[in-house]
């Protein structure tokens, strides 16, 4: 992918009437339509599960979406999808013959399991990628920098033929800014091609939008949690704690091994796309790099 910012773009829930789901993507499309710099759009997968690990899906699959957006906005799709809840490796492989063959897309983001003292009826995201790898595509893994080993775990999923790793939404960058620095230097110590990085930011404009965006997962500090909530407008400062850390994670990513980075840029909630529309505005003296 020779893009350097993607924008994430949410699935309207299934129980839209037509004329609501039409008013969303049409919001959406004249927002994605305004950013030029944007030449893909990364679609989620949204999904909650019980405590067996069975999956419930509230929103309209990510491929409809996808290419309802894709006809009004002319962008490459990614979508994304949870691998362990396919019914079998044979279903993924299913999915993914008809994502690409009848669907036209051809990049994806292949997700793990949530909680993986379970047993899941579908593949690995190592098997899904071995899958997705003999068929050409051209998909990406989830990178989540405070977890146990992730630098192993990235140098285990290139080797299996990621090409890119989208993170978790992030507001602290020096957990990433060292996970990455390791990542490199295992490649460079091992002659492996580094994959890819797509560091994912979203803001937010209220306490409730930070309390979900934690329980997401995102690591917010104490320190930016009460610079938030202290501010006059909550959006503009989110905005701004998201400049920082870019131009942190780029200022430390000037040593050689260079890493390959982009932005995935997220609204999460949709009475966010105004502020992350100024979020795609506001990067670009900040990702001063080379082509990716």
């Amino acid at each position: 992918m020779n893009t350097k910012i993607i924008f994430e773009v949410m699935p309207y829930p299934k129980t839209a009437s037509e004329g609501y789901a039409d008013k969303i993507i049409g919001k959406v499309a004249a927002a994605i339509n305004e950013m030029e710099n944007v030449s893909m759009l990364n679609v989620p997968e949204i999904v909650e599960e019980n405590h067996n690990g069975q999956p419930y899906y509230r929103n309209v699959d990510a491929r409809k979406f996808g290419k309802e957006l894709r006809e009004r906005c002319n962008k490459e799709i990614m979508v994304n999808t949870v691998v362990v809840h396919h019914d079998s490796r044979a279903g993924f492989e299913q999915w993914l013959n008809g994502s690409m063959k009848d669907c036209g897309i051809h990049n994806f983001v292949f997700v793990g399991a949530k909680m993986p003292s379970l047993k899941y009826p579908g593949p690995s995201v190592t098997e899904a990628n071995l899958i997705a790898k003999s068929k050409n595509a051209n998909f990406g893994n989830i990178f989540i920098p405070d977890r146990p080993e992730e630098a192993e775990r990235l140098i285990a999923k290139i080797k299996s033929g990621c090409n890119f790793f989208t993170s978790q939404v992030l507001f602290e960058p020096d957990t990433a800014i060292r996970v990455i620095r390791q990542y490199m230097e295992k490649c460079k110590n091992n002659n492996l091609k580094p994959a890819k990085f797509y560091l994912s930011f979203a803001p937010v404009s209220s306490e409730e939008d930070i309390t979900f965006i934690k329980w997401l997962g995102a690591e917010i500090s104490k320190e930016t949690e009460i610079r938030l909530k202290n501010a006059e407008n909550i959006g503009e400062e989110s905005i701004k704690v998201a400049l920082e850390a870019i131009k942190k994670i780029l200022n430390a990513n000037n040593k050689p091994p260079k890493a390959e980075i982009g932005l995935n840029v997220e609204y999460v909630m949709l009475h966010n796309l105004d502020l992350a529309k100024d979020l795609v505005k506001k990067h670009l003296d900040c990702l001063a790099q080379p082509k990716i």
